[in-house]
């Protein structure tokens, strides 16, 4: 039940918020692999389920992750397969 909002912009950068902060980066798909690049966060505290989302979510983007799209939900998972951040097309 946090509010997360993350926007794929086709120019390869990204924004969003995952209930808490806002960050923004970059990224290249190559495959079924997602490259991010260095993510920029503003710095608020986060406590309890937003503060663990942001947490996981953040973590997953600091890396090379695989993705699965099936019809409108993006599957993004992290290299060492721990974490799974998944997203709904609005």
């Amino acid at each position: 039940d946090v509010d997360t909002s993350i926007e794929f912009k086709s120019d390869g950068t990204l924004g969003g918020t995952v209930g808490c902060n806002g960050f923004g980066g970059d990224y290249k798909v190559s495959g079924n692999a997602i490259e991010f690049g260095q993510i920029m966060a503003t710095l608020m505290f986060c406590e309890g389920p937003v503060g663990e989302q942001e947490t996981v979510t953040l973590k997953v983007f600091a890396e090379t992750a695989s993705f699965t799209l099936d019809g409108g939900t993006l599957t993004i998972t992290s290299a060492d397969g721990e974490s799974v951040v998944v997203l709904a097309r609005k």
